[in-house]
């Protein structure tokens, strides 16, 4: 697996607030290391590797920060919606969810998945709904046809997350199909 490289997207600096942030590496620095170091899409951490090993650097305060399993603020949120701890979401759900930007209901919070959109969450008061993502505005509203997973609650994501992650799966295995 490649490492990442460039501005990670909903990584949020500490120091200053912006989303200005790009990945740290550590060690001996190879000559790929440098060339990304000079066009700014990593920063070079040392070869002496500290005891909390930070794995961002903002490029904009210089701040180096982070661990590799924190949550981005969106991700955060979406836990803090459900009630459940991060970690049980990553197990359930995975990882990389973000809040859609466009809003149908204020009652209801969406968070999309994937690059291109492939699962959709809504949060409202009852629980969470597993959903196709919306591709275009002519769609009939997702949260109206929530039948693409079903209804769950808190206590499902708790206990039966293998179940969830199969509803969640099975939706972007669709979603992948139909960009074909």
């Amino acid at each position: 697996m490649t490492e990442p490289v460039g501005v990670q997207v909903g990584r949020v600096c500490p120091g200053c607030a912006r989303e200005d942030s790009v990945p740290l590496r550590w060690g001996l620095p190879a000559v790929e290391d440098f060339e990304l170091a000079e066009r700014g899409l990593v920063a070079l951490g040392g070869c002496m590797l500290p005891e909390e090993e930070p794995v961002l650097s903002c490029r904009s305060c210089e701040l180096a920060w982070g661990r590799e399993g924190d949550p981005t603020p969106d991700e955060q949120e979406l836990a803090d919606l459900l009630g459940v701890p991060f970690a049980d979401l990553v197990r359930a759900l995975g990882r990389g969810w973000r809040r859609e930007t466009v809003a149908f209901d204020n009652r209801v919070q969406w968070f999309v998945s994937g690059e291109t959109a492939q699962v959709a969450v809504s949060v409202d008061d009852l629980g969470f709904v597993l959903a196709r993502p919306l591709t275009s505005w002519g769609e009939q509203r997702a949260d109206l046809q929530p039948t693409d997973g079903g209804r769950f609650g808190r206590d499902d994501l708790l206990w039966s997350p293998d179940v969830i992650a199969e509803v969640a799966e099975a939706i972007a295995a669709r979603r992948r199909r139909s960009f074909r």
